[in-house]
């Protein structure tokens, strides 16, 4: 299983078979969690094997942390997980926005806290705890459970105001991918495009990072790629569903989306909503990007590769340029599944165990009733 990005060299330059691609969606991520379920059981397949036929798990987000125990085949883990986060109290907000919640408080409390939100832009850094996820993840996220298969997520660097990737690989099998996955994105994301190991000691930080919501969440300080620390949050801010990685490593990626056909929203009652529309926005319009240049980016390389190879010889001596894009473009069948309609849980409704249930048994259900749809530009809808 090698990643090369050059797609006209030799076997051991072959891209991967097929990549699952896990979304960024907070708590809907219960969603995922029972699309895998479903995918596990069809297969007939038990803990500690790979998921068939993926040979790389792409993620953002949920989507990272779902992705771990996909890479790890804990598939019986992942589901008691997503059925018991609702007992854990995750979400807490720090103390001074604790009123905002409490509909007991009292209206001087709640004026109190809702005035103390104007210190956020200049005293506060998000509303909400940051220990209670991350002792989670710890707790949860073992560095020494063994890799079936790869496992890249993306995370937003804020010092540098980038993207940057994290892999972690299994221990056999594994030792051509760092310079492999490095090599594939930055060929079609840039050649400064950060690649980086989640060595034991940076794995719990790097997945929390990837979750981090900006405006929820404080920032996660960790060292960047220089040893310098520097301010990490939720790798959605570039890319919620990270399709290009998927593109740059495999022929084939399986796109697990927490939306449905845009619907209309209206009724905004405050700026952390609209703050959130407008996220909601930019990761939707980075999402069709990513899918209509894989797409096209595919279908532009396989209409090259028809040519005979006269034809194809002669067209790249009069064009120097498509014979750098020839190697360096990869193609990528693009499916995807997604929900019918809004999941029925909010993003930070990790306590809500009634909507998670709901979830994860619509996403088992998808399954069944209408698996991966191959991606075409012109039908889907964001």
């Amino acid at each position: 299983m090698l990643l090369g990005a050059d797609r006209q060299g030799n076997a051991q330059d072959e891209p991967l078979e097929r990549a699952l691609v896990l979304s960024g969606g907070g708590a809907r991520g219960a969603y995922e969690a029972g699309i895998v379920g479903a995918l596990a059981a069809r297969s007939g397949i038990a803990d500690g094997t790979m998921l068939p036929p993926y040979e790389i798990v792409c993620g953002t987000s949920i989507g990272a942390l779902n992705g771990w125990f996909v890479a790890t085949g804990q598939y019986a883990k992942l589901r008691e997980l997503w059925y018991g986060i609702s007992a854990q109290n995750l979400i807490r907000p720090k103390s001074q926005y604790s009123a905002l919640r409490d509909s007991e408080s009292g209206v001087l409390n709640r004026a109190v806290s809702a005035l103390s939100l104007i210190d956020l832009v200049r005293n506060e850094r998000g509303l909400l705890q940051n220990e209670p996820v991350f002792e989670w993840i710890s707790r949860n996220i073992d560095p020494a459970a063994p890799l079936l298969v790869p496992l890249v997520w993306g995370v937003t660097n804020l010092a540098q105001q980038r993207p940057e990737y994290f892999f972690v690989r299994p221990e056999r099998g594994g030792e051509e991918l760092p310079e492999k996955v490095r090599t594939a994105l930055q060929v079609l994301l840039g050649p400064h495009t950060i690649v980086r190991e989640a060595t034991p000691d940076l794995l719990h930080l790097a997945i929390f990072a990837s979750a981090a919501i900006p405006i929820a969440f404080d920032p996660v300080i960790m060292p960047g790629p220089d040893g310098t620390p520097c301010p990490y949050c939720d790798g959605g801010v570039a890319s919620n569903s990270p399709v290009g990685i998927a593109h740059a490593v495999a022929k084939s990626a399986d796109v697990v989306l927490l939306d449905p056909p845009f619907e209309a929203q209206s009724d905004y009652h405050d700026a952390v909503e609209i703050a959130f529309g407008v996220y909601a926005t930019m990761q939707r319009k980075i999402l069709e990007v990513e899918m209509r240049n894989s797409y096209f980016q595919s279908i532009g390389k396989r209409a090259i590769e028809r040519l005979t190879p006269t034809a194809l010889a002669r067209a790249t001596k009069e064009n120097a340029l498509l014979t750098t894009f020839m190697r360096a473009v990869p193609a990528t069948d693009l499916r995807y599944i997604r929900p019918d309609a809004t999941l029925p849980l909010g993003v930070v409704g990790f306590g809500d165990q009634v909507g998670i249930g709901k979830a994860y048994r619509i996403g088992w259900q998808d399954v069944g009733k209408r698996d991966f749809k191959a991606y075409d530009w012109r039908t889907f809808q964001l």
